[in-house]
C-alpha cells in the first residue's frame, strides 16, 4: 500500500511535529541547565556578600582590639570592643556554612569571646585577635574563591546560552531548508504530475491517439491517472461501437430508402421489359404466320428495344451506384456526381413523381474530401425530408432544387424545396436528436441530427433557413481543395 496524498501531508505533519517536540526537549534541557548555573550565580553573590561583610566586620574588630592591646589599660575598652565582637560573631554562623573547616575556628572565636566576658584580660584579647587575623585571611581567601567561581559562572552561562542560540539558529534553518526542499521537490512532481495529466486528459479529447502514461504514483493523482487511462480505453470501445451502429444504422437507412422505391423501380423497370417483350412476340407471330417484317421495321424494334435496354440499365446503374459498398475512410469525391446519382435514385421515389427536381451544378468544382457514404446519406436525408416537405402543398407546383456553387475554401451544397417550411421555434430545434414534426411512423428524429454530426466529421457545417408556407433551404459547406484541384 502506498500512502496518498491525504497521508503524506499527516506523516510530514507528524515529522514536522516530532521535530519541533525534539528542538522544543533540547531548548527545554538547555534552559534547565541555565536555571541550575543562575541558582549558583545567586548563591555565589550571597556568599560573597556575606564574606565582604564579614570580612569587613572583621578587620574592624582587629583594629580595635590591637589599639585595646596597645593602649595598655583593656578594662577601659572591653565593653566597645565585645560589642564588635558581639557584631563578628553573628556574622561568623553564616560564613562557616560555606566552608566546613571554618568551624573550628568559629567555635574556639565563639569560646574566647566567652572567657572574655567572664573573665576580661590581655591574654584573652591577644587570642581574639590573632583568630580574627587567621579567620579574616580564610575570608578573604574564601572571597576570592567567590570571585572566581561567580566569573566563571557568569562565562558558563554565556558561553551556554550563545551555544543554544546557535544551535536553534542552525537547527531552524537546517530544518527549514530540508522541508522547503522536501516540499519544494513533492509540489515539482505533482505539478508536472497534474502537467502531464492535464496533456493526457487534452490528448484523449482531442483523439490523439497517444500510449497509455504508466502509472508512477500510487495516490490520487496517480488514481486520476489510471482513471484516464481506463476512460481512454472506454472511450475507443465506445467509439468503435459507435461506428459500427452508425455503420450498421446508415446501411438499414439506406436499405429502407431503397425498399420505399423498390415498387416505383418495379414500374419503371416492369415497362421496357413489357415493351421488349412485345416486340419480341410480335416478331415471333410475324415470323409463325409467314408475314416476315421488312428492314425499316426490324431496324425501329431493334431500336425501341436497345432504348428500353437502356433504360433497364441505368436504373440498374443507378441502384448498383447507391447500395454499394464505399471506402469509410475520407477520400477526395467528386460532388457533382455523387449529387447526380444520388438525385438519379431519388427521383424514382413515389413522393417526388409529381415533383420537379431541377440540378444546378457549378461544373468548375474542386474535389472534396469526405467519406462518399456520409454524403450520400447526407443528402438523401435532406431530399427525403424536402420530399415530405411537398405534400399538400395547395396550388403550387411542387420542386426542388438541387445547387451547387463554390465560394471562397469552400463548396455549398443547397437543397431548396418550396414546400410547408417551418416557423422560427421549430427550425430552433431541428438538428436536436429524437425531435421531429412528422407523423408516427414517418421519422423517428434522427435525420437532421445525424447530417449535423456526419458535415461536422468532415469539417464542414449545415444551415437551415426556413419561411413557412415557403419553402426551406438546407445549405451544406464543405472544405475543398484549391481552386484547380479536381478529379
Amino acid at each position: 500500500m502506498r500512502p496518498t496524498l491525504r497521508a503524506k501531508g499527516i506523516i510530514a505533519l507528524i515529522v514536522l511535529v516530532l521535530y519541533e517536540a525534539c528542538a522544543g526537549l533540547y531548548v527545554s534541557h538547555e534552559r534547565a541547565r541555565l536555571e541550575h548555573i543562575v541558582q549558583q550565580l545567586e548563591f555565589t553573590n550571597h556568599a560573597h556578600d556575606l564574606l565582604i561583610r564579614a570580612n569587613d566586620g572583621l578587620s574592624h574588630s582587629v583594629l580595635g582590639l590591637q589599639q585595646s592591646l596597645d593602649s595598655g589599660t583593656p578594662e577601659s575598652v572591653i565593653t566597645p570592643v565585645r560589642l564588635d565582637l558581639a557584631a563578628v560573631a553573628s556574622s561568623l554562623p553564616d560564613v562557616k556554612q560555606f566552608n566546613p573547616e571554618m568551624a573550628v575556628l568559629v567555635d574556639r572565636f565563639g569560646q574566647l569571646l566567652a572567657r572574655l566576658g567572664s573573665e576580661p584580660s590581655v591574654d584573652i584579647l591577644s587570642e581574639l585577635r590573632d583568630t580574627e587575623l587567621e579567620l579574616a585571611a580564610r575570608v578573604a581567601r574564601l572571597q576570592v574563591q567567590a570571585e572566581l567561581q561567580e566569573r566563571e559562572l557568569t562565562l558558563h552561562f554565556r558561553e551556554l546560552n550563545h551555544s543554544i542560540t546557535h544551535v536553534l539558529v542552525v537547527t531552524n534553518l537546517a530544518g527549514l531548508s530540508v522541508f522547503g526542499l522536501i516540499v519544494t521537490l513533492f509540489f515539482s512532481k505533482l505539478t508536472n504530475d497534474i502537467k502531464q495529466l492535464q496533456a493526457r486528459a487534452m490528448a484523449v479529447v482531442g483523439e490523439d491517439t497517444v500510449r497509455p502514461r504508466a502509472l508512477s504514483r500510487h495516490d490520487e493523482v496517480g488514481g486520476l491517472m489510471d482513471a484516464i487511462n481506463r476512460m481512454e480505453q472506454e472511450l475507443q470501445r465506445q467509439e468503435e461501437v459507435q461506428e459500427v451502429s452508425r455503420q450498421r444504422r446508415f446501411h438499414q437507412e439506406k436499405m429502407a430508402a431503397i425498399g420505399s422505391v423498390a415498387a416505383t423501380l418495379a414500374h419503371e423497370i416492369g415497362n421496357p421489359i413489357n415493351a421488349i417483350s412485345g416486340i419480341a412476340q410480335h416478331a415471333i407471330d410475324a415470323i409463325q404466320s409467314g408475314q416476315r417484317p421488312d428492314d425499316q421495321t426490324l431496324l425501329a424494334n431493334a431500336e425501341l428495344t436497345v432504348r428500353q435496354t437502356d433504360r433497364i440499365g441505368g436504373i440498374v446503374r443507378h441502384l448498383s451506384d447507391l447500395s454499394g459498398s464505399h471506402p469509410s475512410e475520407p477520400e477526395l469525391l467528386n460532388l457533382n456526381e455523387l449529387v447526380q446519382t444520388t438525385c438519379s435514385f431519388v427521383r424514382y421515389d413515389q413522393r417526388l413523381r409529381n415533383a420537379e427536381l431541377v440540378l444546378d451544378l457549378d461544373r468548375n468544382l474542386p474535389a472534396v474530401r469526405g467519406v462518399a457514404d456520409h454524403l450520400t446519406q447526407v443528402l438523401m436525408n435532406l431530399l427525403i425530408n424536402a420530399a415530405d416537405a411537398l405534400e399538400n402543398t395547395g396550388d403550387r407546383k411542387p420542386s426542388i432544387r438541387v445547387s451547387t456553387h463554390q465560394q471562397p475554401g469552400e463548396i455549398t451544397l443547397s437543397i431548396q424545396d418550396n414546400g410547408h417550411g417551418m416557423d422560427a421555434a421549430v427550425l430552433a430545434r431541428a438538428f436536436l436528436q429524437a425531435f421531429t414534426t412528422k407523423p408516427a411512423g414517418k421519422g423517428r428524429g434522427i435525420g437532421l441530427y445525424l447530417c449535423k454530426k456526419l458535415v461536422e466529421e468532415a469539417g464542414g457545417r449545415i444551415e437551415l433557413e426556413s419561411t413557412p408556407a415557403a419553402g426551406t433551404t438546407a445549405r451544406v459547406s464543405l472544405p475543398c481543395r484549391q481552386t484547380g484541384s479536381r478529379i
